[in-house]
């Protein structure tokens, strides 16, 4: 009985004391030193220790803690409140943790920024809405997650500022947010968000100064409604798949400065209404990701990879153009078209200009010169013709490229005068962009680097760039020049002048650049055109050259041994032309030197063994020459020799054998000389044709082939070679021929399905194979790997600009084609993400099957059904009905060979007679030209689909507008060339032709969709049978 009592007694006081604990923490939590010993608590990282002052014992005013800001208040017992709790992260101090929810228990807090840290999970939303005095929240640069919550924009009605960029948030934007109560900035830029851009109904949104939207996945169109926002300063929208037209109404937005609407699905005319923006500043409607100093765009992450798609009608309205205020307008392979105003005037304030890559003609106008401040023009790759101003500030521009045009006459005088560095101006002007203005443009338009933008040249390198290459510039060469003012440091800026692919007459000036000792390096590209003469000792004076470029022309005389004193330089090309004398000992002083290309000169004398001391060396080319004397073999001491041409010399003795043991040396050739000994074995594949010619050399082994080492090739392999060559042109003719039908398949096929959400292919983690419905159930990665042996060349069964493709039985029985991506190509990246965006949602008997995909950070393959039908070479070589026959033989490529024809007016030798018979010749040439553009190897020159697409429609309305008047239109189907199934469209007539005789169903690509029927297309005794078809119109 005593000891139940005491045991009573026992549990009452525990009970009682944990009852007391209980009160007390519940005191503890509700204060403020408890929302922040939570929050605090929350925190599962904080490798700097930034939260070691929250501790009650060692510093119970938490007022003095670490981003606490307190404030006297009237309203509560103890008069002092947590105002502010400022936790912005760096890159050395940042904190790891989650948001919680005893946040509410600061009720007062006015001021929330945990920006650029490590935080992540979702906003406690029922938290949030009760910080009602809350006035600015910024979470961005962390990993939180989740939906955005509602309650933002319903109970906090004080706040002005919110940016919760760089996060992961998905859903859609609460209808509410947009317009809500005084919310002056939103910035929702670079989440996953998705749905459509929504505002609040009821709202005249007049406090949003900045809306910024910018890489999310938003659809559907810009609402027209933007419009109410009439004092929207800043309005990005890029990175999204918005579509339709940019809307009218934002002309009413009076006070907009930056505008960014690029990198969508935006189509239409540019409406005239921007105009009435007589405050706007930067203009930016398409961006391109190979603009100079840009890497790769991404830097070959697919996780920033964004394509554009945005393809306006027309051109950028004068009304647009000519704004007062206008300093930056940024729209290249915008597809516009038109011609550039000529009616600029001393009140332009254009200073970056870039319309490259478009379909512009006409001039340049001569009015362009009044745009003084104008330090950024690009108008590459369009139409334009005649002559440049004279006027026009070159010197004073960082950037200047009107290349791939046809612009004549001469080079405009590069005389002196004062230049304004900066890119953009501001605060000067209430018109031109603010400080926070000028900060939001430069991280959105890219133009090298923020130093330039900023006007700031001092603190860093830079590069200028003109150039005028592949346009009709005639004359002799200039004196040209760099503008002081962009010389502000001596000797930290780099100067590439680009003048290659033009008419150019001469001889060489003793001096190219006349400030050229003051600065970093310099690079000169001369080649393609009409210079003759020697080197002059004076040009070789101009210590900082780091690139002479100067093949294809006419130059002639002797290597001076002054050449050793250009320390710099790296790139020394001057192949064929008119050199002779030997090789200067000098040069084996340019420890820099990468490559010399002097090839198909007329040097003699032996190969200096001061070529060994190029430690950096990667290609030589002396080919085609004079030179006598042995390969030296201290030539072999230059370890990172790549490419070595000594072909066709009267080089004698062996081949040294430490050749063999340069890891990087994938080709030596040293055909057509007076060697003998032993073929030294490289390290990598060999093709025997490199030892052809030497009579005394020993008998070449093919270490490509299956042949065993040291056994003889079969006398007849030559020809076999030889016959590999003749068909591995015809395969490049049929595929340059064939890619713009490719390209247009492709485009229309996209028009049919639509561009819908992707899905971002760099959120897979592990080696997990993404699948298709039809897919089986034995495709894994292992099982890929498996099949393919490890992705062996016995399995190998193509490559190309994608990467290489294997055969692989992935079951008995079941056969895939495994496309493998070279890590690297930036050609690659995109045609994996096009082929995935297409082939993963369409499945046509006419198609390969896209079955699966594998990404990860250094490797992914895309995964299709095998079809057994053979490759394109067999399709051509082994039909018994072949017999095609082309003009030229060893070395021959249809493309260059296609392009020199059209640069020199020759283009009808391209075609068949009985096809250029029937014509139209515009169009034939216009397919011809179009075709042309798309074999460029650069990207950035390299035309859209969309492009294509719209050069095709245009191409289609002439050739119907030839029809109407009683001409025939041939489709781009006619340029197959070789057996192709041709189709022809009549516009007096509803018939379809088919000329190859063949009686078939076919599959016809209509403007909407893909149908089938019957046709029933035949030919008798010789002559063509026409039945009728159910459309009018087809597109093939």
């Amino acid at each position: 009985m005593v000891a139940a009592a005491a045991a009573a007694a026992w549990f009452l006081f525990v009970g009682g004391l944990a009852v007391a604990f209980s009160a007390e923490a519940l005191s503890l939590n509700n204060s403020a030193s408890g929302a922040l010993l939570s929050f605090k608590n929350s925190i599962f990282g904080d490798p700097s220790n930034l939260l070691s002052s929250w501790n009650l014992t060692t510093s119970p005013d938490y007022c003095t803690w670490y981003g606490v800001t307190c404030q006297k208040s009237s309203n509560t017992t103890r008069g002092v409140v947590v105002i502010a709790l400022n936790l912005t992260g760096t890159s050395t101090a940042r904190l790891s943790g989650t948001l919680p929810e005893s946040i509410q228990n600061l009720p007062y807090l006015r001021t929330l920024v945990l920006s650029h840290n490590s935080f992540s999970g979702e906003i406690p939303a029922g938290s949030i809405a009760k910080l009602s005095f809350l006035e600015v929240l910024e979470l961005q640069g962390n990993n939180f997650s989740g939906k955005i919550p509602q309650q933002i924009s319903t109970d906090l009605h004080y706040l002005r500022f919110l940016n919760l960029s760089f996060n992961s948030f998905t859903g859609d934007i609460p209808a509410t947010l947009i317009g809500f109560g005084k919310l002056r900035v939103i910035d929702l830029s670079n989440n996953r968000l998705t749905g459509e851009m929504q505002l609040v109904s009821s709202s005249k949104c007049l406090f949003l100064r900045h809306l910024k939207l910018s890489n999310n996945l938003l659809e559907n169109s810009i609402p027209k409604d933007i419009g109410h926002c009439k004092n929207l300063r800043t309005l990005l929208l890029d990175g999204n798949i918005l579509q339709g037209p940019i809307p009218a109404e934002i002309g009413q937005i009076l006070e907009l400065r930056v505008l960014d609407v690029s990198t969508n699905s935006l189509t239409q005319t540019i409406p005239k209404e921007l105009g009435y923006c007589k405050k706007l500043s930067v203009l930016v409607l398409t961006n391109s990701n190979n603009f100079v100093g840009n890497n790769g765009g991404a830097g070959g992450s697919l996780d920033g990879f964004r394509l554009e798609f945005n393809a306006f009608e027309g051109g950028v309205p004068q009304e647009v153009v000519m704004l007062p205020s206008l300093q930056i307008l940024w729209a290249p392979r915008a597809n516009l078209d038109g011609r550039l105003p000529g009616n600029w005037s001393d009140s332009c304030s254009l200073r970056v200009l870039h319309l490259g890559q478009n379909s512009l003609r006409g001039v340049v106008p001569k009015g362009l010169v009044m745009c003084k401040n104008l330090t950024f023009l690009d108008l590459s790759s369009n139409f334009l013709t005649g002559d440049l101003p004279m006027q026009l500030q070159i010197p004073c521009m960082m950037y200047f490229n009107v290349s791939q045009n046809n612009i004549s006459g001469p080079v405009p005088t590069f005389g002196k005068g004062s230049c304004d560095t900066s890119i953009i101006s501001y605060g000067q002007d209430p018109n031109f962009l603010d400080v926070e203005d000028i900060q939001t443009a430069c991280s959105h338009i890219p133009v090298w680097g923020s130093h330039t933008l900023l006007g700031s040249t001092a603190g860093a390198d830079f590069v200028i760039v003109h150039d005028f290459s592949w346009n009709h510039f005639v004359g002799s060469l200039p004196l040209f020049s760099v503008g002081e003012e962009l010389l502000v440091r001596k000797n930290r800026t780099s100067y590439r002048l680009l003048l290659s692919s033009n008419g150019f007459t001469g001889s060489l000036p003793g001096k190219l650049v006349s400030n050229c000792n003051d600065l970093l390096s310099f690079s000169v590209n001369l080649s393609t055109n009409h210079i003759s003469g020697e080197i002059p000792d004076m040009l070789l004076n101009c210590l900082p050259i780091r690139e002479f470029e100067a093949a294809d022309n006419e130059i002639s005389g002797f290597l001076a041994p002054s050449i050793g004193n250009l320390r710099m330089l790296q790139c020394f090309d001057l192949r064929r032309n008119r050199l002779s004398g030997s090789l200067p000992n000098e040069l084996g002083n340019l420890k820099f030197l990468k490559s010399v290309l002097l090839g198909m000169n007329n040097l003699t004398g032996e190969i200096p063994p001061e070529f060994g001391q190029l430690s950096s060396l990667t290609v030589l080319d002396l080919s085609h020459n004079a030179v006598t004397g042995s390969i030296p073999v201290s030539l072999t001491s230059a370890k990172n020799l790549e490419i070595v041409l000594l072909n066709n010399n009267d080089l004698s003795g062996e081949i040294p054998p430490a050749f063999s043991i340069i890891s990087s040396l994938v080709v030596l050739n040293v055909s057509f000389n007076n060697l003998s000994g032993h073929i030294p074995r490289l390290q990598h594949p060999i093709d025997c044709d490199w030892f052809r010619g030497n009579a005394f050399l020993d008998k070449c082994s093919d270490q490509s082939s299956n042949t065993p080492p040291g056994e003889v090739q079969p006398s007849h392999g030559d020809g076999k070679r030889r016959n590999h060559r003749k068909r591995s042109f015809l395969i490049a003719a049929v595929t340059s021929a064939l890619a713009v039908l490719c390209v247009s398949l492709v485009v229309v096929l996209l028009g049919f399905y639509g561009k819908r959400k992707f899905w971002r292919i760099s959120s897979l983690r592990g080696k997990v194979v993404v699948t298709f419905a039809d897919a089986p159930a034995e495709l894994t990665y292992d099982s890929v790997v498996r099949a393919t042996g490890n992705f062996s060349i016995g399995n190998l069964i193509g490559t190309g600009g994608f990467g290489s493709t294997y055969k692989a039985e992935l079951v008995p029985g079941y056969f895939i084609a495994v496309k493998r991506l070279s890590i690297g190509r930036f050609q690659g990246i995109q045609q994996f993400d096009a082929e995935i965006r297409t082939l993963g949602r369409i499945r046509h008997k006419n198609l390969v099957t896209l079955i699966g995909y594998y990404v990860a950070e250094a490797e992914m393959f895309l995964i299709y059904n095998y079809l057994s039908g053979g490759n394109l070479e067999t399709f051509i070589h082994d039909r018994p009905d072949t017999n095609v026959q082309w003009p030229y033989g060893n070395g021959f490529n249809i493309v260059a060979w296609a392009k020199l024809l059209i640069k020199e007016r020759r283009s009808s030798e391209l075609f068949a007679p009985e096809l250029w018979e029937a014509g139209p010749n515009e169009n034939l040439l216009g397919m011809l030209k179009l075709a042309s553009s798309c074999t460029v190897d650069s990207l950035s020159v390299r035309p859209s689909m969309k492009q294509d697409l719209e050069k095709l429609k245009q191409q289609f309305l002439k050739g119907s507008q030839a029809s109407n008047t009683g001409g025939r239109w041939t489709p781009l189907s006619q340029l197959g060339i070789v057996h192709r199934r041709l189709f022809r469209y009549h516009s007096n007539s509803s018939q379809c032709m088919w000329d190859t005789g063949h009686h078939t169903y076919l599959e016809v690509t209509l403007p909407n969709r893909l149908e089938t029927f019957n046709c029933d297309l035949r030919y008798t005794n010789g002559s063509m049978v026409q039945s009728s078809c159910p459309y009018r119109m087809v597109i093939v």
